[in-house]
This record gives structure tokens, sequence and C-alpha cells, in this order.
């Protein structure tokens, strides 16, 4: 009866660190100091509470445009302040070099000017993914020890559901 109390928790162990191998749990971010030409984002605004299920629309709209066939581009999210806790102030959009503003005419534009700014990539399923405060200290850590100072605004890119990279202004 030990023996299969014992041989069933190493299994069952064993099937825990596959999964979370599997998600991409052991993947390690990194942290680096990059150029961005400027950029513009067509998207939508959000303010409210980050659970809202208007937020949630917003973002399956915006990844709907992008699955059309004449359109390529990224899926990025622009928070205006990366500070606030319970609500948020959001653009979800895209970023494309094919998109024609005028498909896009009921968007709202906001550009990304050209500049440094600290990325931090993330790898493997959101569910393994290190959550988004823990993010946010590791990137401010990583900008006190080089001397950096970071603006509020945080730009979220997404690549698929398994791999992401958020950006962060580098204030002179």
């Amino acid at each position: 009866m030990k023996k299969i109390v014992i041989i069933s928790a190493i299994l069952v162990i064993l099937l825990s660190v596959a999964g979370y191998a599997w998600l991409g749990g052991f993947k390690l971010e990194k942290i680096s100091e990059v150029f961005s030409q400027l950029r513009v984002v067509y998207g939508t605004p959000y303010q409210g509470k980050y659970g809202d299920l208007k937020l949630r629309e917003i973002v399956v709209k915006t990844k709907q445009l992008l699955e059309e066939p004449a359109r390529s581009g990224q899926l990025v999210v622009i928070n205006y302040d990366s500070t606030a806790s319970e609500n948020i102030n959001q653009l979800i959009g895209i970023i494309s070099s094919d998109v024609l503003p005028e498909t896009l005419q009921n968007l709202t534009q906001d550009t990304l000017p050209a500049g440094n700014y600290l990325k931090i990539q993330l790898y493997g399923h959101p569910v393994v993914r290190s959550i988004p405060e823990q993010v946010n200290q590791k990137v401010k850590k990583y900008a006190e020890q080089q001397q950096i100072t970071l603006g509020k605004e945080v730009i979220e890119h997404y690549f698929g559901s398994d791999s992401m990279w958020i950006e962060y202004p580098i204030i002179k």
C-alpha cells in the first residue's frame, strides 16, 4: 500500500513538472535596452476595472481585426499609467506597417515615439508567466541598478499565446 502511494506521488510530481515545462515555465525572461522607431497604434481606448467584460470585448474585436486576410500586425496594449492598481487606462490596438489609416477610421490613433526602451521578453503560457506586478518589480529593479529612469507608459506586445514583450520608455 505504501509503495502505491509513493509511486503515485512521484508520478503526479513528474506529470506536474512535465506540464509546467510544456507550458514554457522554465523559459527565462530577458531584459534589454532597445531603440524603437516611431510607431503608430490604431485601437480602442478603455478606462475601468481590469476584469470588466467591456475590456474583453475590445481585445476580442482587436484580435478579429488581425485575423482578416488582408491585414497583418501585432496586438498591442498601451498602459498609460503603470502605477494604477484597480482602474486602468489603456489603448488596445494594433501596430502594422501595411495598414492604411482609412481602413481603421473608427479607431483611436496614438503614436509611440522613437527612442530608447527597456524591453522584457516573456515566454510561456500566461498560466506559468510572472504576474504583471512581478514583471514591473523586476524591470524597476533592473532600471535602478542601471541608473535608468522609466516613463509612466508601458507597452505590451503580444505574439500568440506563448510569447510577449513589454516596453518601458526610458527618460533621459
